[in-house]
């Protein structure tokens, strides 16, 4: 029987949505495909990932200030990876490139890319999942590798 180790590869002391620290090879390998910083691939990853990346959480998770989250984001702007601006209800001012998703309350709007990652769909406004809110069914550098593994296919 295989043995399973509940051990995240982050420290217990660090919020695991920091990709720099639950998924740092990912990041390299981010950064290097992308031709950005460290900083704007772990913003990228989040972007991707997760369903409620923002701007508020993504400078808590990773300790960032605005300038260094604005900084991170520039870089992603000037590659084309990702568009900024502002939506209804999004909380952040980067997206990822693709469908967008109004989604009515509880959920915020995302990408509808990231449905699948979170064993979601919708309909319209309407948004149904295993939770009362989109929460990711696997530990979050899992849902890293997968976003990234889904994003590369859609290539």
């Amino acid at each position: 029987m295989p043995t399973f180790t509940p051990t995240p590869p982050a420290p217990p002391t660090t919020p695991e949505a920091n990709p720099a620290l639950s998924a740092p090879g990912l990041v390299a390998g981010t950064a290097r495909a992308l031709g950005v910083g460290a900083d704007a691939a772990s913003l990228y990853l989040q972007l991707l990932a997760l369903a409620r990346p923002t701007d508020a959480a993504v400078r808590r998770w990773n300790g960032w200030t605005a300038a260094r989250h604005q900084a991170a984001q520039a870089e992603l702007v000037a590659v084309g990876a990702v568009t900024a601006g502002r939506r209804a209800r999004a909380g952040r001012t980067a997206f990822v490139l693709g469908e967008w998703l109004d989604a009515k309350a509880p959920h915020l709007p995302l990408e509808g890319c990231k449905l699948a990652a979170h064993l979601a769909s919708a309909s319209g406004k309407d948004v149904y999942a295993p939770f009362l809110r989109l929460l990711p069914p696997v530990p979050l550098h899992e849902l890293f590798e997968r976003a990234v593994r889904e994003a590369q296919e859609a290539v």
